[in-house]
């Protein structure tokens, strides 16, 4: 049985690339210390209103359902209510910070193509039908 040397020369060379192209991304650092410095907007919002209410699957439990009936550690109403205020602050927070770091870009508006209103237009003498008639 003869071996293509080509062949099974390439595949090597290939693994060799592979196993070392993986341990670099392997040594590149821990991915969770980057997503603790920078975190989308989606994501801190998705935090911001599920802190003091929390989510469908987390409050299925018998302790929280019956915490939430005593109102321990709060209402529901109350959690609600503390989450939307939480969520204001952020979004405004967050408007802030992006109308404030950049100046603002101004650009012309379209050319509109309609030169004439609906109610200075001639009236129409076709008289409308309906159902197909």
């Amino acid at each position: 049985m003869a071996i293509n040397w080509k062949s099974f020369s390439g595949t090597i060379l290939f693994s060799a690339i592979a196993t070392l192209t993986s341990i670099q991304v392997a040594q590149g650092g821990h991915p969770e210390d980057s997503a603790g410095t920078y975190q989308p907007f989606a994501e801190e919002f998705n935090k911001a209103s599920q802190r003091s209410s929390g989510n469908f699957l987390r409050n299925r439990s018998i302790f929280h359902q019956v915490g939430r009936f005593l109102g321990i550690p709060k209402y529901p109403e109350q959690a609600i209510e503390s989450d939307n205020s939480r969520l204001n602050r952020l979004y405004i927070r967050e408007q802030r910070r992006q109308f404030s770091s950049t100046p603002v870009i101004r650009t012309p508006d379209l050319i509109n193509p309609y030169d004439q209103s609906v109610f200075t237009a001639p009236a129409s003498n076709s008289t409308p039908t309906f159902g197909g008639n």
